[in-house]
């Protein structure tokens, strides 16, 4: 047990001279060519995700089959067609979709209605509701 100690303290001292590397955030002028922010500074909208990030957003767009997520807070989100997943983590926000694969809720206060289909209903979020067009489904 002490050869195991005392090649413990061998080892950890042959680095004692040696600081590790620090990381700093960049500089205003040397942040250049890296981007290190991980969200996004606004919503997005591309060929594969719906993503509503900004505070009171008012959406509507056509789902074409996208995955839609709406992080944001009291936004108002209007989506015709087909979806893929719908996500909902923000709070109090009102999400409107023709059809859903899987409608999933994280958040706080959120509604999501669907025109058609029988999507799959995640609900973990907190007062939360999955509704069908024509009446309440959670």
């Amino acid at each position: 047990m002490g050869g195991v100690v005392l090649l413990g303290s061998l080892l950890a001292g042959c680095d004692m001279g040696r600081a590790a590397p620090e990381e700093s955030a960049p500089s205003p002028e040397a942040g250049q060519g890296r981007e290190t922010m991980t969200e996004p500074r606004g919503n997005v909208i591309d060929d594969e995700v719906i993503l509503v990030v900004d505070d009171e957003a008012h959406v509507r767009e056509d789902c074409e089959e996208r995955e839609v997520v709406v992080s944001a807070d009291r936004a108002t989100v209007v989506l015709a067609g087909d979806c893929g997943v719908v996500r909902a983590t923000g709070r109090g926000s009102v999400i409107e979709v023709g059809s859903a694969e899987k409608i999933v809720l994280v958040g706080v206060d959120n509604e999501i209605t669907f025109a058609e289909g029988d999507p799959e209903v995640i609900n973990q979020g907190r007062n939360t509701t999955v509704n069908a067009a024509g009446g309440k489904e959670d």
